[in-house]
């Protein structure tokens, strides 16, 4: 039947559209329905002349809504404003002609009566109605609710059958409409019912009844012209049959048992065209899939039904409803229940997981034993993983059950769950099933798993490795730093041997030697001044006697500065050269030492240097420019380290340094020091006016010293 009447609708829908050219040629009005329905939706903008004949199917003026259906098709028309004196009271079944305009609708094209959607071209053109006279309304297919949804039916007069859910007043208690949710085994289905007051208690008796509507389908689109918020709009409530007859003699059928319900296999997608009784008790109710199973000696059922108020476990029902099928199995879709008694026990069927895996326990209440592998916290439920007989399985508890605390599990623990057998939701998973658990109740501890259990030993397995690894550890880095500090010390107590015994060789040096060899210029000093006209070979000798004295002590004044030098490793560079101007202060002129700043030690090379170039820079100060006054200053700074030697001799020209002669050590050696260590040296002076020597060592990564071991 739908087959042949989308043919009669193409038929007309192009015999429309041939129309439709023939009078937009001509500029005459559109005489049929399906040639307003065959413009595009611009093209209907456009507002043609209609002139069209045909029946009111559904009429609410004061929402501007109506609907009109000829022998070519159904279509929407806007009524003209509320309060139009030429304007007549219609309503369902009444024969009227419309002179109105084209109209772009959401989906499909429309006529409007309004003067805001006149024709703007061509003679002037009056929009009206004219009642011709009341009559039945036209014959309606009966058409399924899916179909509704396709848009094949859009604003057609149709007939559907579903089952009344929840009837529910409008808002506006001015308006007698009730909107009424229904469902069938295709899905559910909105009907907005044009119903006075006096008959509404009527419409509220058919809840939970199937009944055949008739009514026009009605539809929004969106932004992309896509139907969507279909409904089916119905005039009146003598267009709604309930089936209270049939629906009684399905329930008077005898019940069919479990098993053979189940052994169903429909020939096609969907299910049978007629109700099926069963009868069972309520094992669990599931809200988010909106249904419920039921269970009996034979096994256990999912009923689908969104009917209200919702059942509890353990009651007993009856139940009509269409045998579907699908990848989940079979099942009663669209039920219809009636109570017939309450808290009725049920004992679930004991079974093992390898007896579940098989299959044959879907859908049935069952007790299954498991032990505990994981669990998993979730927002709204916890999941429990178990495994036994090498099969593995899932158990969580329903939206519907109880929120008394859970019992405290461990990990290893062998539970009893009683819950209703579900198949795992992908084919390919490796959970053999799944168990919908009705409370907590439902999860009994048999037993504890002990206290050495597998997770506890490879943690104290680990632990002990980690202890292991963390000992050894230890022990490695103690004896690394024993022999370190060993070292360290050895190194200390060596060069502080070394530094002592170098100081008493210089102190002895120092007290004996020079000393002697000082008396013995004084001795030699005399005699040169008491007898100032010795011969000439005489007076050689003595010469040569003082000169070989002079560099005796010379030498022996650089082998107590060699020996007092050392002691930088442990004084620093300040602290040796302080050594070595205390050391020379007996027999030079006076030295003065200024330190500004916080000293920062220098790598061991850079403070040698810098004292070998102090050292000679004093040394040049007494024995060449005959100095009196000599100040060494020492200026640590962030960047940089500065040095500078000041003396009141008499100088030289610093553009024309004088040569080395001999085994000085001269300038040139002083530049090569400052070069090893990457320092600028500069040297002021002119003569009679005394000689500047700085020199400069930049804060360098490399500069610093090692860091001392504790």
């Amino acid at each position: 039947m739908p087959t042949r009447l989308l043919t009669v609708i193409a038929v007309l829908l192009l015999q429309g559209a041939l129309t439709f050219g023939v009078h937009a040629e001509s500029g005459k009005s559109l005489t049929t329905i399906a040639a307003v329905q065959a413009l595009t939706l611009d093209e209907a903008a456009r507002h043609h002349p209609v002139q069209v004949r045909g029946v009111i199917t559904y009429s609410q003026p004061a929402y501007g809504i109506g609907f009109m259906q000829d022998e070519t098709g159904g279509i929407f028309f806007k009524p003209p404003p509320v309060g139009d004196p030429g304007s007549p009271d219609l309503a369902a079944g009444d024969r009227v002609e419309i002179f109105g305009a084209t109209r772009s609708g959401q989906f499909s094209p429309s006529i409007s009566l309004h003067p805001d959607d006149a024709p703007r071209t061509g003679e002037p053109f009056v929009m009206r109605v004219v009642k011709l006279g009341s009559g039945p309304l036209p014959s309606a297919p009966l058409v399924s609710v899916d179909r509704i949804n396709t848009g094949d039916f859009h604003d057609q007069f149709v007939r559907v059958r579903a089952t009344i859910r929840q009837v529910v007043e409008h808002p506006d208690t001015a308006v007698g409409q009730l909107n009424v949710d229904a469902s069938s085994r295709y899905g559910p289905l909105n009907i907005i019912l044009m119903c006075p007051k006096n008959e509404q208690p009527t419409v509220r008796q058919w809840e939970n009844v199937e009944v055949e509507i008739s009514g026009v389908v009605s539809g929004e689109a969106n932004e992309r012209s896509q139907l969507s918020r279909v409904s089916l709009r119905v005039a009146s409530a003598t267009l709604i049959k309930p089936g209270l007859a049939t629906m009684q003699a399905c329930f008077e059928q005898p019940a069919l048992g479990f098993r053979e319900l189940l052994q169903y296999r429909p020939p096609q997608p969907g299910g049978t065209e007629t109700r099926q009784h069963v009868s069972g008790i309520v094992t669990l109710v599931n809200p988010s899939r909106g249904g419920f199973y039921l269970g009996s000696d034979q096994g256990g059922l999912w009923v689908r039904t969104p009917q209200q108020p919702p059942v509890q476990p353990g009651d007993e029902l009856d139940v009509i409803g269409f045998i579907a099928g699908g990848a989940e199995g079979v099942w009663l879709e669209d039920g219809i229940h009636r109570i017939a008694r309450r808290d009725v026990p049920f004992a679930p069927r004991v079974s093992t997981a390898k007896k579940i895996a098989q299959g044959g326990d879907f859908g049935s209440l069952i007790q299954v034993e498991g032990q505990l592998i994981d669990q998993f916290d979730r927002p709204s439920h916890r999941l429990l993983y178990l495994g036994a007989e090498g099969r593995t399985f899932y158990a969580r508890l329903a939206e519907s059950g109880d929120t008394t605390p859970p019992l405290a599990l461990e990990n290893g623990s062998w539970l009893r769950l009683t819950g209703v057998c579900e198949k795992p939701n992908d084919p390919a998973a490796r959970e053999s099933f799944s168990l919908l658990l009705r409370e907590n109740a439902d999860i009994a501890l048999i037993s504890r798993p002990p206290w050495l259990s597998a997770q506890r030993l490879r943690w104290l397995l680990g632990s002990l490795l980690v202890l292991t690894a963390a000992v050894s550890a230890w022990v490695l880095l103690l004896r690394r730093q024993v022999t370190r500090q060993t070292q360290v010390i050895a190194h200390q107590l060596e060069q502080k041997t070394l530094s002592g015994e170098r100081r008493r060789i210089a102190r002895e040096l120092h007290d004996t030697l020079e000393q002697q060899l000082v008396g013995v210029s004084i001795h030699l000093d005399t005699v040169a001044e008491c007898a100032p006209e010795l011969p000439a070979p005489v007076s050689r000798a003595l010469d040569n006697a003082r000169a070989m004295l002079a560099h005796s002590r010379t030498e022996a004044h650089r082998s107590i500065l060699e020996l007092r030098s050392r002691a930088i490793e442990h004084v620093g560079l300040v602290g040796a050269v302080r050594e070595s101007v205390d050391a020379l202060q007996i027999i030079t002129p006076r030295i003065t030492l200024e330190v500004e700043g916080e000293e920062q030690r220098r790598s061991q090379h850079i403070e040698f240097q810098l004292l070998r170039i102090v050292q000679e820079s004093i040394t040049n100060a007494l024995k060449h420019a005959q100095a009196d006054n000599i100040a060494v200053c020492f200026r640590f700074a962030p960047d940089e380290l500065r040095v500078t030697i000041t003396d009141d001799g008499t100088g030289f020209d610093a553009t024309q340094p004088p040569a080395v002669h001999g085994t000085r050590f001269g300038l040139l050696g002083m530049r090569e020091r400052a070069t090893k260590i990457r320092a600028t040296l500069h040297f002021q002076s002119t003569p009679g006016t005394g000689s500047i020597v700085t020199v400069t060592v930049p804060s360098q990564p490399g500069n610093q010293p090692p860091a001392p071991h504790e």
